[in-house]
């Protein structure tokens, strides 16, 4: 299901931009700061580059490309 980025907190979207900065850094080769590439998929959701996706079967959110989903 996915989820409005408007329907959670600051802190969640935070938390999961983070999370996914953090779970693709073995994806990147050059050294990153995790704060600005935190900010940069923040933005990526407000624009929709992103969506964030509830799975019911985990009751979890996590981020995801538009690919991944359709």
């Amino acid at each position: 299901m996915l989820i409005p980025y408007q329907e959670v907190s600051e802190v969640a979207l935070q938390g999961l931009a983070r999370e996914y900065v953090i779970s693709n850094l073995s994806e990147v080769e050059v050294e990153m700061d995790i704060e600005i590439w935190t900010n940069k998929v923040i933005d990526m959701v407000k624009r929709s580059e992103l969506l964030i996706e509830f799975s019911e079967e985990n009751e979890s959110f996590t981020l995801k490309n538009k690919g991944e989903l359709f």
